[in-house]
Parts: C-alpha cells; sequence; structure tokens
C-alpha cells in the first residue's frame, strides 16, 4: 500500500481515536498519507466564499487540521510523507470521490460518522454511487468506526 487518503471528522476527539486505531497501518514504510477536511458549500454561494457565515466553519477546519498534524507528529509520522488540507466542497460525497480521483490512493479511510451524518443524501448505501467509482478508480474503501 503506497498512498493512503484520510478523510477527518469535525470533531478532533474522532480523529485522535482514529489514528490510534490506524496507526500500524499509516505507519507502514513508505506509506504517503493525504489527509482531507471537507467543508460543504452550499449552491447560494460561489465555492471560493470566504462569507462570514463560514467563519465557524474554516476556524474548526484550520483547528482540526493543526491537531491531526500535532497527533501524526506525536506518533513519529515524517511530515515529508503527508499532504493534505481543507477543501471547500458541493457535497462532501463527490468531494471524497474527486478527491480520490486527484491522489489515486490504495486506501480510502472515511469515518463512518460522516456517512451517518450525510444519509440525507443516501449515496454510501448498497451499491452506490462512491462505491461504483472507487471499483473503477482501483480503490479499496475503509469505512473506519469510533468504538469511543
Amino acid at each position: 500500500m503506497n498512498k493512503i487518503l484520510l478523510i477527518l471528522d469535525k470533531i478532533d476527539a474522532n480523529n485522535k481515536h482514529m489514528i490510534e486505531d490506524l496507526t500500524s497501518i499509516i505507519k507502514t514504510k513508505g506509506t504517503e498519507i493525504f489527509y482531507s477536511f471537507f467543508i460543504e458549500i452550499p449552491m447560494q454561494y460561489p465555492i471560493d466564499t470566504e462569507n462570514e457565515y463560514f467563519k465557524n466553519d474554516f476556524d474548526l477546519a484550520e483547528q482540526i487540521l493543526k491537531s491531526f498534524e500535532k497527533e501524526m507528529n506525536l506518533k513519529k509520522i515524517s511530515k515529508s510523507r503527508m499532504f493534505g488540507g481543507i477543501f471547500k466542497v458541493r457535497d462532501l460525497n463527490f468531494g471524497i470521490i474527486e478527491k480520490a480521483f486527484e491522489d489515486s490512493p490504495d486506501l480510502v479511510i472515511i469515518p463512518e460518522r460522516l456517512i451517518k451524518s450525510n444519509l440525507n443524501s443516501n449515496k454510501f448505501n448498497n451499491n452506490l454511487v462512491i462505491t461504483k467509482v472507487m471499483d473503477e478508480i482501483n480503490t479499496s474503501i475503509m469505512f473506519w468506526q469510533d468504538k469511543g
């Protein structure tokens, strides 16, 4: 496994638990870690918006990334193996797919809580869009569940 795409949760403690659970995978020699935090921007705003309405989302995203990078540093994961950032998307599901196309990871790890909180779009259940697309780009998906 050469590349892993980690989708970060809005809850910092969940990301810490995810790192704990996945340390052995993350520490595999030579594996590149791509991490992403997505902010969903509704259609009524331009995708590159800096609108005050999203200030809390942007601040939270910065905090989550800093905390994640700190935790990875504590686990002695080399910064040269980590790449990531904050991404503005219209839809979380398709944001993940787009990022997977861009980074071509061998494995995409998605917190199950994100999927459950996004059930209104219902794109992750059964034979749905993300599974089909990930199959096409030869990427495996792991839904990580916090045992808390």
